[in-house]
């Protein structure tokens, strides 16, 4: 099984659909060969490493959860919600008037599009 360091400075989740571990800087960890091809595409970020070069190889695992989200996001179905209720809503919660001459598609576009910069973290 190849082996591969993480060289970068901080700490990462890889983005490889299925796998997502957590990589410390330094961490060295053996892989299999299909997740080693898919990390060594970033020379800046992980090298491959030789049986000789290794003090301690941390055994792969499943990445930490990560904390929960100290409040819940809030939950709108906003597909539900018609052409009134979506300038309604707009209106009370984001101080904003959207031109009713517009389509009800186009207004819950707008307004999604508030709740995302309004509500969501970045």
């Amino acid at each position: 099984m190849p082996k591969v360091k993480y060289i970068a400075a901080g700490i990462k989740i890889d983005s490889i659909n299925g796998v997502g571990l957590r990589w410390e800087p330094g961490q060295v960890r053996n892989v299999s060969a299909e997740v080693s091809e898919r990390l060594l595409v970033y020379p800046d970020t992980w090298v491959r490493l030789h049986d000789e070069t290794l003090d301690n190889v941390v055994p792969i695992g499943l990445a930490q959860a990560e904390k929960p989200v100290e409040e819940p996001l809030p939950v709108i179905d906003f597909h539900s919600m018609g052409k009134k209720a979506l300038l309604e809503f707009a209106e009370r919660k984001y101080n904003e008037r959207l031109d009713k001459r517009q389509s009800e598609g186009t207004i819950r576009h707008k307004v999604i599009a508030l709740f995302s910069k309004n509500e969501m973290p970045d």
